[in-house]
């Protein structure tokens, strides 16, 4: 996709207030690393980044930027977002972060994606959502259809056991939310 283009991923980073010792993951990474890297370099030697995915050639992506930058501490992970259970490789109740940037509109099981959020999500630990506005008009964005209203995820967050503890603009293009359990 269009990457930085489109969000910045150190605004995002911001708004979710990381800080040093902080384990997070970004589900459905990709292979840009438009997330992950930045936050991989802003936690250095203090925290851990993983960047989950369940296509080998997004996470084989993934490896070659971590050598190439040098982050030791960012993780590729084979991962299943859309199955409880489905992110074996990563300890339950660990992360202090997760992130959902541009990953819901496409996803088929998103009360899944809840329960395998919540399942690896640490006691304090928070989620924080970017998607598309339903109403924009960007070339790149995908079908109307596919896209999904802040409203209908607060309600999916709402029924998987979360609750809503932030709001934002992630850009013209798309809205954001925080949910913690």
């Amino acid at each position: 996709m269009a990457g930085s283009a489109l969000l910045d991923a150190n605004v995002i980073l911001k708004i979710a207030n990381l800080r040093p010792g902080y384990r997070v993951a970004d589900f459905g990474a990709g292979g840009s690393g438009h997330l992950v890297l930045p936050a991989a370099r802003f936690l250095a030697d203090d925290g851990v980044v993983f960047a989950i995915d369940i296509h080998p050639e997004a996470l084989s992506m993934l490896r070659g930027h971590r050598s190439l930058h040098s982050l030791l501490n960012l993780y590729p992970v084979r991962g299943d977002i859309e199955r409880f259970g489905g992110v074996a490789d990563i300890e339950q109740g660990s992360l202090d972060r997760i992130f959902l940037i541009n990953t819901l509109w496409s996803a088929r099981r998103r009360a899944s994606i809840v329960s395998e959020a919540r399942r690896l999500l640490a006691p304090n630990g928070q989620i924080i959502v970017v998607d598309w506005e339903p109403q924009t008009r960007h070339a790149v964005a995908p079908n109307s259809a596919d896209r999904v209203a802040p409203y209908a995820v607060d309600r999916l967050f709402s029924e998987g056991g979360c609750q809503e503890c932030g709001q934002f603009r992630a850009s013209r293009d798309h809205w954001g939310r925080i949910y913690s359990h």
